[in-house]
């Protein structure tokens, strides 16, 4: 059976991340599985930048942000394989979407960052950002980044169709099931729908009438409703 390619969509956060699935069911984007997922072990500060090597010695901080690194690197590795792997029967991913990290990189050393208050700031979050590319290259997935509040327009752009019709999709017309459905999971909706129709092996991706009519009938059949 061929399986049905997805895009990870990551809203990242300091030690957590909303992530959702996006395929397309009948030529029509779905949130095929989302979740929230831990990006740090237990007892670990998730701001060790900014917050927790402020006040100590900067031999102190470094040994720090390392654990605190390799905390986030394993964490993130293992929630993207265990996603894979619970959906690989079915479904291929073909890339990532995330927001663009603010800098390329982040300097090796702490003393480098604290000279940068531009790049304190940022820091912190683009250890998450990072290491959520790093363990998608590892599985072999494309990349996409953009910038925040980007998500609508670029979906709309690939689609044809005007950013009003993308906002009232994730919104309403196309939205998963229940609770918690946040702004931050509607970009990112629209981020993945950007992503998987830029890779173009999902088939015509439409918003319009008719796909919506195909997805209700396919929603109908999945649990019965007339």
């Amino acid at each position: 059976m061929k399986r049905v390619p997805y895009v990870i969509s990551v809203a990242e956060h300091t030690g957590w991340a909303h992530v959702l699935c996006v395929a397309a069911q009948h030529g029509v984007p779905d949130v095929i599985t989302r979740r929230r997922v831990t990006l740090i072990d237990e007892g670990l500060p998730t701001q060790p930048y900014e917050h927790d090597s402020a006040a100590i010695r900067e031999d102190e901080a470094q040994a720090l942000v390392e654990r605190v690194r390799r905390s986030i690197t394993n964490c993130t590795t293992l929630a993207l394989d265990r996603l894979v792997s619970e959906l690989s029967a079915t479904h291929a991913p073909v890339a990532l979407a995330i927001r663009k990290p603010p800098f390329p990189r982040i300097p090796a050393h702490v003393a480098a960052v604290r000279a940068s208050y531009r790049l304190l700031c940022a820091a912190d979050g683009m250890l998450y950002q990072l290491a959520i590319c790093r363990a998608a290259r590892r599985l072999g997935l494309e990349v996409e980044v953009f910038r925040r509040g980007d998500e609508t327009a670029w979906a709309a752009r690939l689609l044809g169709v005007t950013p009003a019709e993308v906002d009232a999709f994730v919104t309403h017309t196309g939205r998963p099931a229940g609770p918690p459905w946040t702004q931050e999971h509607r970009r990112a909706y629209a981020a993945g729908i950007a992503a998987l129709a830029a890779r173009g092996g999902a088939g015509d991706l439409g918003l319009g009438a008719g796909c919506l009519g195909r997805k209700a009938s396919s929603r109908a059949a999945i649990t019965g409703a007339d």
